[in-house]
């Protein structure tokens, strides 16, 4: 019938076979829990909001604490500066999780981290 010359064709295409199922992606492992707050913290840009403002997210995964500020500007320069604040005030993390947005992935962002 119908279905088998459907599985047949597909089985002989090339570019079908190519494209194929996905592979399942590997599951997530669970982080392991810090020893302590503030040594393994997460950051992100929240927006932008209706305002036009941003939110700058700091969580820390040992306690769930939050630290949020909010921005008008999320140049690098200005969410380092911003960072310098909270980190004085609280200490530097030891290990930071980010994603690859243009704040995070500059030269000025990284000579920061370096430096601290």
């Amino acid at each position: 019938g119908m279905d088998k010359d459907v599985v047949k064709y597909v089985t002989s295409c090339e570019g079908c076979r190519l494209v194929g199922l996905p592979s399942k992606p590997e599951p997530m492992c669970r982080r392991e829990m810090p020893a302590r707050p503030w040594i393994d913290v997460a950051i992100d840009f929240l927006g932008p909001l209706p305002s036009g403002e941003y939110l700058l997210v700091i969580v820390d995964y040992f306690s769930r604490y939050k630290e949020i500020e909010i921005m008008k500007r999320i140049t690098a320069e200005e969410t380092t500066c911003r960072l310098h604040t909270i980190f004085t005030r609280l200490g530097y993390p030891v290990t930071i999780t980010l994603d690859n947005a243009r704040q995070f992935i500059s030269t000025h962002f990284d000579e920061y981290c370096k430096l601290h």
